[in-house]
Formats: structure tokens, C-alpha cells, sequence
């Protein structure tokens, strides 16, 4: 049998509690863009970007519960450091309410045509998704490294796991919109005009290409 050293009940600080609460928020950002993705009049004639999207939302789900459950585990550790809890607790009363529903966030409303404001684009929210993955694995790492020097060993497994899936994450979304990462004009349209093409040449429609 395995020795857990999660088990001892070790204070966590107020910084492990800020960490959890950063990686919920950024979690919950990401499910609400690849939710808005998957429904977006641009994805939805394309099934291979709807299901990668469906796999993103649903991942995202998971990391959000298990996160969910980690901070409330801190939390009751912390029930004598009422300054820390006031501060985590209110949003994670948000995240239960989330869960309560199946998961089904408040999304924003999207028109049934493409939308001329340019944020509104797959391109730019896919530009977003981008960003906020970024920021999502820096703060995984950071508590990863706070999880290690703590020993919570149960906490470390699990960060462990949120951090290959978000690998696997990028490396699909990648694949198929890589393009939006750079902030190079020229090379994003050379990057999709190549995918088109390339697309064409396999006879797949990408209709959720931005154009």
C-alpha cells in the first residue's frame, strides 16, 4: 500500500488556495470559449471541429470538478483562517452552482450569421483560446511546484493529470487552428490559405476556417 501523503492534514496556504482558485477561473474561461466554439454558425457545418471542440468543453469539465473538489478540501483545512476562506469561498460557491446545472454555463448569445465585428470571429476567439491555454499552463506549473513542496501528494497527481490532458488539448487544437497563435498578419493568412489548400487537396470542406 501506497503512503499518501495528502492524507496528513497540512494548513494549506494562502497562496496553494489562490493558485486553486486562478487555475478555476481559467478553467471556466476556457470551457465557456470551446461551449461558444462548438455552437459557433462557423464550426457547426464542420463535424470534425464540432467533436474536437465537444472533447475540449467536456475535458474542461472534468479539470473544473476535480479542481472544485480540491479547493473545498483545502478550504475545510483552512476553517480557522477565516480571512483565507472568505476570500476562495465566494467563488467557489460560484463553481458549485456551475456543477448544480450539469455543467451548462451561461454562455453569450451568438447570431445565426458571421458577425462583422472581428472578435467575434472563429480566428480571434480562437486567438483568445490561444492566450488563456497559455496562461492556464503557467499557473498549472506554479501549482504543480507549490503542490510538491507541500507534499500534497494527492493535489500533485492530479495537476499532473490536468497538465497532460491540456497538452494533448493544444497539441489537437494546434493542428487544426495553429494558425491563430502568431500575431504576424502575414503568416496567419499564409498559414490558412496553406490549410485551405491542403484541405481542398484531401477533399475536406473547412467551413470552419475564418475567412
Amino acid at each position: 500500500m501506497k503512503f499518501d501523503s495528502s492524507a496528513i492534514p497540512i494548513l494549506p496556504t494562502e497562496q496553494e488556495l489562490n493558485e486553486l482558485n486562478d487555475l478555476l477561473l481559467s478553467s471556466t474561461e476556457l470551457f465557456k470559449i470551446y461551449a461558444t466554439l462548438e455552437r459557433h454558425p462557423r464550426i457547426t457545418p464542420a463535424p470534425k471541429a464540432v467533436e474536437l471542440f465537444t472533447s475540449c468543453r467536456e475535458q474542461l469539465h472534468q479539470d473544473i470538478v476535480l479542481l472544485d473538489k480540491q479547493l473545498e478540501t483545502l478550504l475545510t483545512l483552512a476553517r480557522g483562517r477565516t480571512s483565507s476562506e472568505k476570500k476562495v469561498g465566494e467563488t467557489q460557491a460560484v463553481f458549485a452552482q456551475g456543477d448544480d446545472s450539469g455543467g451548462q454555463f451561461q454562455l453569450p448569445l451568438i447570431p445565426d450569421v458571421e458577425p462583422t465585428d472581428i472578435k467575434q470571429s472563429v480566428f480571434e476567439i480562437m486567438r483568445q483560446a490561444f492566450h488563456t491555454e497559455d496562461i492556464f499552463s503557467d499557473q498549472l506549473n506554479s501549482c504543480l511546484l507549490s503542490a510538491q513542496g507541500r507534499k500534497h501528494l494527492k493535489l500533485e497527481l492530479q495537476i499532473k493529470m490536468i497538465i497532460l490532458s491540456a497538452d494533448q488539448r493544444n497539441s489537437l487544437l494546434e493542428e487544426r487552428y495553429g494558425f491563430a497563435r502568431t500575431k504576424n498578419a502575414l503568416f496567419q493568412g499564409l498559414r490558412r490559405q496553406t490549410t485551405r489548400f491542403l484541405s481542398a487537396l484531401s477533399g475536406e470542406s473547412r467551413p470552419d476556417i475564418d475567412r
